[in-house]
């Protein structure tokens, strides 16, 4: 059952002033990535469990994103599921050779587009400050893994939606991880949505993410991922806990996008030199220690 709750923030850095981005000057491209099927290398695949529903919510975030463009409000939308989602697609210049970087290749890198959503599964190191999402090809590497491969918003990503267990660990933000190894100062990515701990998987998940899309053409890219993906479940450790990790320059500007930020209205926040995490205080999931009040 889904509760009324107040989001709580954390923040690694609180300066002044904020700069909006207006919606006219900018590009508009979604890349969705599903991977449901892990049936090893005989496959040409990874090992995990295969899941149906992760391309099924891939289909419902493309969904909405195509809607938008045959009204004139988007401009182009990709589905890369299975093994056309593989490593080199999350692999930044900086950390990889020409042959195995390919995060702009055109209709298919992560940084080729403005918004991404991928689910998949995924896992966490708090030794190596990492989190670390499962591809659906096993033909560069079975993981993309934040620190080994990415780099984001060198190319045109903004946002990045991670239906993955693991993908935005608490103790990982807390000792700089993410916002070291994914931006840079000048990098123009500002918002990872993801999982603190284990998150559960099922159709409803389709609905949620279905909602969450269209709710948030305008405003609460952030606040509405936790609104909907959040799931407090009665027993103990088995929460779902989503985070908005927001990039930017001063504590108002990551507010501000998180907020009031959307597909059409993002924000700028200034240059990437901290984050704040948002989520639920005291969500306690699985895979990850419980959050704090």
């Amino acid at each position: 059952m889904k509760l009324r709750k107040h989001t709580r923030q954390w923040t690694s850095a609180t300066l002044a002033g904020a700069l909006l981005l207006p919606a006219a000057a900018l590009a508009n491209e979604t890349h969705v990535y599903g991977i449901a099927n892990f049936n090893g290398a005989a496959s040409g695949q990874c090992n995990a469990e295969s899941h149906s529903v992760h391309t099924q919510t891939a289909g419902e975030f493309a969904s909405y994103f195509t809607t938008l463009m045959s009204a004139g409000l988007w401009t182009d939308v990709h589905t890369l599921n299975n093994t056309s989602a593989r490593t080199d697609l999350w692999t930044d210049a900086s950390k990889g050779s020409a042959a195995n970087a390919k995060d702009t290749q055109v209709n298919a890198g992560v940084d080729d587009a403005d918004v991404l959503y991928v689910h998949t599964h995924g896992g966490h190191s708090e030794t190596n400050l990492n989190s670390w999402l499962v591809m659906g090809s096993n033909l560069d590497a079975c993981s993309a893994i934040t620190d080994t491969h990415m780099r984001l918003g060198n190319g045109k990503l903004n946002i990045a939606v991670i239906k993955a267990c693991q993908s935005g660990d608490y103790q990982v933000w807390k000792q700089g991880g993410y916002r070291t190894a994914l931006v840079t100062s000048t990098s123009g990515f500002t918002m990872w949505n993801a999982f603190h701990g284990n998150s559960s998987c099922g159709s409803f998940v389709k609905d949620y993410v279905k909602r969450y899309a269209s709710q948030s053409r305008s405003d609460g890219v952030g606040e509405n991922w936790i609104d909907e993906a959040y799931d407090k479940d009665p027993g103990a450790n088995n929460d779902d806990c989503p985070v908005s990790i927001v990039f930017g320059e001063t504590k108002a500007q990551r507010v501000a996008m998180f907020e009031a930020g959307g597909w059409r209205d993002r924000k700028n926040t200034g240059a990437k030199v901290a984050s704040t995490i948002f989520y639920v205080g005291g969500c306690d999931p699985s895979g990850g220690q419980q959050l704090p009040d």
